[in-house]
């Protein structure tokens, strides 16, 4: 080798045209990335980057644009309105990273494909982009162009979090939506108490204190004074004769008076009608990949190791917290049952994947699990931490009776040991209830505690 660097091939774009040249790779294999000039309208530069990102091939090189139209195509670039010099150096830093993620992986798996796109921008981050067309007023334009559409993102991100691929960053906005269509197109109308009907005035009212009467002012209005309509009394000074109470409503349908009305939503997408309590809330935030998601681009699988413990007595984190909390509102309450909580730790895992590989991990970790079903209880229930830490709730188990249960989980290590001497760590950590809880606590932030 000469030593010299390589020059980057990027492609230049300059209509639609000229795309399926560029991803058939006629010139000599695919391009080193692409440069979208300036085409015939927007919506051209947007298909292009559109077509190039929910690729198998080319979604993840690296694309830049003369000049930003959009947030929508921000989020999906990388960059604009760069020297020649700048664009390669981005370009390379991105194929440098890209060499470490394994290729034939990117097209079974678009978890992967997304996984790779953060981990092959250093700082890259998944960000919602108001989009005030769209259901949900906002999208998240990456996940959409990388799956061309197919995959609602919401959900996605929420299989994400929960295996541990990504982590949350900046809240951005918070949304209230349609609790029948999801839609977040909502009118919000002021409404009569009574009867809901949105036919309601806001007058002033006067109440008469010789009769104790309530009325509209106009009312009380007769010939230039104040003369109450009901007993005549004519009302001279406010205090003494009359006052002005808080109702100044009134409702064009059903005629009664009120203070405050009601506020009503109603869906401008659905025309579904409901109250501001039973409105939907969504959460729109930025995330980034974890340390978990970029083990699983460099090891080219997203493979759950830890899924082998869902068969002990398994329950989805949600139902399990809300149970963990009943339990801990339950033992408070006499007679007081104690129950345990157990946390086992798999410390040296990624370690062992490491030296031992793959397949050897997965059958340390079938046996570990074989095990431990042995010695725990129909009765214990178990989740998994978004760390992958395993929980189990021990109903009816006092001190005694975590202290041996501990004991005998710390004896498994023995029987993940290989002839080399590696072995699975791992780390137990008990409480028994309610002694061990710290007023104000709840299944979250205990849970925290005792991991910390």
């Amino acid at each position: 080798m000469d030593g010299k660097k390589r020059k980057l091939h990027l492609a230049f774009l300059e209509s639609p045209d000229d795309l399926p040249g560029a991803l058939a790779g006629d010139e000599g294999g695919l391009p080193d990335g692409f440069i979208i000039t300036r085409c015939g309208n927007n919506d051209d530069r947007s298909m292009i980057l559109r077509e190039i990102r929910k690729g198998d091939g080319a979604s993840l090189l690296p694309v830049f644009l003369d000049e930003f139209l959009s947030d929508e195509e921000r989020e999906a670039s990388d960059g604009s309105a760069r020297t020649r010099e700048d664009m390669e150096a981005v370009a390379e830093d991105i194929l440098k990273r890209l060499r470490d993620v394994e290729e034939t992986s990117l097209r079974k798996s678009l978890d992967l494909r997304l996984l790779a796109f953060l981990y092959s921008r250093e700082g890259k981050k998944l960000r919602p982009v108001l989009d005030p067309l769209s259901r949900g007023l906002y999208s998240y334009p990456l996940m959409d162009h990388l799956s061309g559409g197919m995959l609602e993102s919401s959900g996605w991100i929420t299989e994400l979090l929960e295996k541990g691929y990504i982590r949350e960053e900046a809240l951005v906005d918070r949304i209230r939506s349609c609790p029948k269509c999801g839609g977040s197109h909502l009118n919000y109308v002021d409404v009569c108490p009574f009867c809901r009907s949105m036919d309601i005035r806001q007058v002033p009212f006067i109440h008469c204190f010789t009769c104790g009467r309530v009325g509209p002012q106009d009312a009380f209005v007769k010939e230039g004074a104040l003369q109450c309509p009901y007993c005549g009394t004519r009302l001279r000074h406010i205090g003494s004769d009359y006052d002005r109470p808080m109702d100044n409503y009134i409702c064009g349908s059903c005629s009664q008076t009120f203070a405050e009305p009601e506020v009503s939503c109603r869906c401008f997408l659905c025309g579904a009608w409901s109250s501001t309590e039973n409105l939907s809330v969504r959460i729109y935030r930025e995330y980034s990949i974890s340390d978990k998601g970029i083990l699983a681009v460099r090891s080219g699988s997203t493979e759950d190791l830890y899924s082998v413990l869902d068969t002990l007595n398994y329950m989805k984190p949600e139902p399990f917290r809300h149970l963990l909390n009943w339990q801990l509102d339950l033992s408070e309450r006499p007679p007081v049952e104690s129950f345990g909580l157990m946390i086992v730790s798999f410390s040296n895992l990624a370690e062992v994947r490491e030296s031992a590989g793959r397949k050897k991990v997965s059958e340390m970790m079938d046996g570990l699990t074989k095990r431990l079903r042995e010695i725990i209880r129909k009765t214990d229930i178990s989740t998994r931490t978004p760390a992958n830490d395993l929980l189990l709730l021990l109903p009816k188990t006092g001190e005694k009776g975590c202290t041996v249960l501990a004991s005998k989980v710390k004896e498994l290590e023995n029987a993940t040991r290989q002839p080399d001497g590696t072995y699975l760590e791992l780390s137990v950590k008990t409480a028994v209830f309610p002694g061990d809880r710290q007023k104000g606590e709840d299944a979250v932030t205990l849970v925290a505690r005792l991991k910390g």
